[in-house]
């Protein structure tokens, strides 16, 4: 090993930490938009310890690059979400929002919006708990176990949101179906 290999490694490390860094500073945009659009109070108020909850992993993740040598990112993960084949669901959403844009007031349902958003965000935050889960490993093969229980506590908390949504999603499908089954009987 020469004598670089430990300043190298931490090199490589700082990456990984501000990787996923980049993804909590992405989430918290996302979360925030959540909040303000979502029309379940229930949703708003979990969406909103959550927001807390990721701004606390930001802070823990930021000190863990200054502490292994390096700048704590400010840039933002680009956050996916698998794009599905044009369903009649979004060809409506994409034929209103047109609408909506030319002057017409039909828009696509906040309930219906609701429903794709809610599950994009079970996708993301599984991404964010394999991410974690990534990254563990890294640090525990780099030596540095230092960090692994505050990975720990955050990808839990990812988890702990995961789990939230599973468990609630038949209770929000219960609140949001009858508008979208009133609208599509009204047609």
């Amino acid at each position: 090993m020469t004598q670089n290999a430990p300043s190298e490694v931490n090199s490589k490390l700082v990456e990984y930490f501000n990787e996923i860094l980049s993804v909590e500073n992405a989430a918290i945009d996302r979360l925030q938009s959540r909040i303000e659009e979502s029309p379940i109070q229930e949703a708003r108020a979990r969406l909103q310890q959550h927001l807390e909850e990721t701004r606390g992993q930001q802070g823990r993740l930021q000190e863990i690059v200054a502490k292994y040598g390096g700048t704590p990112t400010d840039s933002k993960a680009h956050l996916s979400a698998p794009k599905p084949p044009a369903t009649e669901l979004m060809k409506k959403t994409i034929k209103d929002t047109v609408k909506s844009v030319t002057g017409d007031t039909d828009n696509p349902l906040p309930e219906e919006m609701e429903l794709i958003r809610t599950k994009e965000d079970a996708i993301l935050e599984n991404a964010e708990i394999i991410g974690y889960k990534m990254v563990m490993q890294i640090a525990e093969r780099a030596g540095a176990q230092d960090t692994i229980s505050v990975l720990e506590q955050n990808m839990k908390e990812e988890q702990s949101m995961a789990d939230w949504i599973m468990a609630n999603t038949p209770q929000m499908l219960d609140q949001l179906w009858p508008k979208i089954q009133a609208s599509v009987m009204s047609r």
